[in-house]
């Protein structure tokens, strides 16, 4: 496993290390979106700050996010802060988020993790 899952009252924070695959992501993904605290939450942060490779397409970033769009039914709003340094993974989230326009599901870019926090936790 490449990622680590902590919960808190408020959101899940998911901190991604050494090559990330495909599998990794949606895996991640699935973990949160199926745990019973994903209904009382308002933010995710991914973290891929300590990742060697980003090995995820645009295929697989579409997989990621038509998971995501299925939940905005029942999960209006959620904040979705992604912390990186790295460029193929900014350029993944852009395509995320054209996928997921039209719901209410927010997503942000950074650099360190007390602006992603900073950035969640506010209204």
């Amino acid at each position: 496993m490449t990622f680590n899952i902590n919960w808190d009252k408020e959101g899940v924070y998911v901190i991604f290390r050494g090559n990330v695959t495909a599998q990794d992501l949606i895996d991640a993904n699935n973990y949160v979106l199926s745990n019973a605290n994903f209904e009382s939450i308002n933010y995710q942060i991914f973290d891929f700050l300590h990742i060697d490779d980003f090995k995820i397409t645009s295929h697989d970033i579409t997989l990621v996010a038509t998971m995501d769009k299925s939940q905005t039914e029942s999960k209006e709003k959620m904040k979705i802060a992604i912390l990186t340094v790295n460029n193929h993974v900014k350029e993944i989230t852009s395509e995320y988020d054209q996928f997921m326009i039209g719901s209410d599901w927010k997503t942000k870019i950074f650099e360190t993790a007390e602006a992603a926090k900073e950035w969640v936790n506010a209204e």
